[in-house]
């Protein structure tokens, strides 16, 4: 049997995973691929550290925010869940 993907993203974390959330309500066939077991330790937003904020010397960051925000809730409506 043979598979055809339209895209495959290497790495299931917070960039792979939203891009291929978002190739997928495109309609696109997409593979995610990661080499660990999800949930793990290892990726760079694991932990109870992790901050986010409004604050950067680049008015477009903090633009980008407002959009991430916006986008967390309309994720968290989606799943039925609250994620942040």
């Amino acid at each position: 049997m043979e598979s055809k993907f339209d895209y495959i993203v290497v790495g299931a974390g917070i960039e792979g995973s939203w891009t291929a959330y978002h190739l997928l309500k495109l309609g696109h066939d997409v593979l995610l691929l990661e080499q660990f077991t999800l949930p793990h330790s290892r990726g760079s937003s694991h932990g109870q550290t992790r901050i986010t904020r409004y604050g950067y010397v680049e008015d477009f960051h903090a633009a980008l925010m407002e959009e991430a925000y916006d986008k967390w809730n309309q994720l968290e409506k989606e799943a039925g869940v609250t994620l942040f």
